[in-house]
């Protein structure tokens, strides 16, 4: 935010729906259609004082580099999307990470889901990292078992809709990207709108995900290029 204002940019920070106060104190979960959360934030931000119509920019962090491509394919005031990282398959990422803890269970999911979620309660008993992480996703995404979790994280997808995005577009994305890897390039070379890709790597030290620990290399670059297109 205040690398944003520094830069003469109105800035609106949302609590969406699966985050923050949004699912503390409303409990909103997350939801794939990230459209009809985008919709009403566009609509407030419009009745701001000073804010112009034309130049209307979505960015969104980690998860949100899946949600923003979703709202922008079907939001068209949009005119500057920034994912970072860019994700095209959410679910397809996050599939990639269950597969890698848990192989051995995951053949489960569609044959047994019940078998599924018996074994995985046996996991989250002995390992409390596993236990936290379940609990704080089923309960973020409005679910009460780890299957259910799995089927609707599977909804998170831009594959079908990638083709709708129309505003220019810059893609970030990192060389040692922990949880997406792959997926930033892959939304990149499904878009067919004015694009950009912009790779942080060890070189500038912005290579984590989401340029942990480099936001002022992060900050530099990006708002660059949005003096550039904004």
């Amino acid at each position: 935010m205040d690398a944003a204002l520094a830069r003469g940019y109105h800035c609106l920070i949302v609590h969406a729906p699966g985050q923050g106060m949004a699912i503390r104190e409303q409990g909103l979960p997350f939801r794939h259609d990230w459209e009809n959360v985008i919709r009403p934030v566009v609509d407030f931000a419009l009745c701001i004082a000073g804010v112009d119509s034309r130049r209307i920019a979505l960015l969104g962090w980690s998860m949100g580099g899946a949600l923003v491509p979703r709202a922008a394919a079907f939001e068209r005031r949009i005119k500057i999307l920034i994912p970072n990282p860019g994700v095209l398959n959410w679910g397809e990422s996050s599939f990639e990470q269950f597969n890698m803890y848990f192989p051995e269970l995951m053949p489960l999911l569609d044959s047994n889901p019940q078998a599924f979620d018996a074994a995985m309660a046996q996991l989250m008993e002995q390992v409390f990292l596993y236990r936290w992480y379940m609990k704080d996703s089923m309960s973020k995404h409005g679910v009460s078992t780890p299957s259910a979790l799995l089927f609707e994280l599977r909804r998170f997808n831009n594959e079908p809709i990638v083709h709708r995005i129309r505003c220019r577009t810059l893609v970030m994305d990192g060389t040692a990207e922990a949880f997406s890897q792959g997926q930033a390039r892959l939304l990149f070379d499904a878009l067919e709108c004015p694009k950009d890709y912009m790779l942080f790597t060890a070189q500038d030290t912005g290579l984590l995900h989401c340029q942990e620990g480099a936001q002022a290399v992060a900050n530099h670059r990006m708002f660059d290029w949005l003096d550039e297109y904004l």
